[in-house]
């Protein structure tokens, strides 16, 4: 990578990673790891839904949805739980939102990947 490039790239990581946003990511992370296996809850459930959306047939998707929203709200019964959720989505969106004005930036014709 260009030595510019991998300065600026550098740059905008350290921006990030002392943006409020982030460090309230980080502290609601170190929240929820002081509940023994609550964090690991919340991600084998994100594992669990990607797989009910990725191979479950129309019939099934219903009856799994309706249990995958009752695990779901057995955890959200945690504040701390929905604080992590909510400081990760802030971060998903900066992130994506980055991402996507570089991409859109940039002139590069690659069909199917993004339009520059």
């Amino acid at each position: 990578m260009d030595k510019e490039i991998q300065k600026s790239a550098e740059e905008l990581i350290d921006v990030i990673r002392n943006s409020a946003q982030y460090r309230n990511y980080c502290s609601c992370m170190e929240t929820l790891e002081e509940y023994p296996g609550l964090l690991d809850r919340i991600m084998e459930l994100r594992k669990k839904t990607i797989e009910v959306y990725h191979a479950s047939t129309s019939e099934d998707l219903l009856e799994n949805s309706e249990e995958l929203g009752r695990e779901f709200k057995d955890l959200e019964k945690y504040p701390e739980v929905n604080a992590f959720l909510e400081a990760e989505e802030e971060m998903i969106h900066i992130l994506k939102d980055l991402t996507s004005r570089i991409a859109t930036s940039v002139d590069i014709r690659i069909p199917g990947l993004f339009a520059g």
